[in-house]
């Protein structure tokens, strides 16, 4: 098994980035395979169905479909943003589901969440599941959720709670 854990925000310091390298721990932990996509990888351009037919799908988020398809399972780690998903994770998702039918067809989808807030980002992670279900992915039950994220809360994240989280679908 290799799970591919993407983080969704690409600022330096965020809290998400921290939850997503807490995550590849337990992993590391597990013995599981994985690989850490970073924001900067992700390139993803506004979705523009024009740009689509006159240039295609863009190498960035070619090679971003192939990393999904290549995976066991995925693992979404997304900040909040005004309780929904963040531009570049939407236009990743929306251009991978472009290639060869859609990458997420069938496809197993841990979602996680830190935020700085009393939710933990669960707002957005709704949001975040209804885009995926449309791509046909499989949605994992228990979302990893950090509230009130900082370094300190991300740190002392239980291992037994993101072991559990890791292991759905298996």
């Amino acid at each position: 098994m290799s799970i591919l854990i993407i983080a969704g925000s690409a600022r330096q310091d965020s809290v998400n980035r921290k939850l997503q390298h807490r995550i590849a721990e337990v992993a590391e932990q597990l013995g599981i395979a994985y690989r850490l996509y970073e924001p900067s990888e992700l390139d993803a351009p506004l979705y523009h169905g024009d740009l689509e037919q006159e240039k295609g799908v863009p190498p960035s988020m070619q090679r971003f479909a192939e990393a999904v398809a290549g995976a066991s399972k995925v693992v979404v780690i997304s900040p909040e943003y005004n309780a929904s998903v963040p531009p570049l994770l939407k236009n990743a998702i929306d251009w991978s589901s472009r290639v060869d039918g859609s990458v997420w067809a069938g496809k197993t989808v841990l979602l996680g969440a830190a935020s700085p807030g009393a939710l933990g980002g669960m707002r957005g992670l709704s949001h975040l599941r209804d885009i995926l279900t449309n791509v046909l992915a499989w949605i994992a039950p228990l979302m990893a959720s950090c509230k009130n994220a900082n370094d300190e809360t991300i740190a002392a994240m239980d291992d037994d709670y993101l072991q559990k989280f890791l292991k759905q679908g298996d």
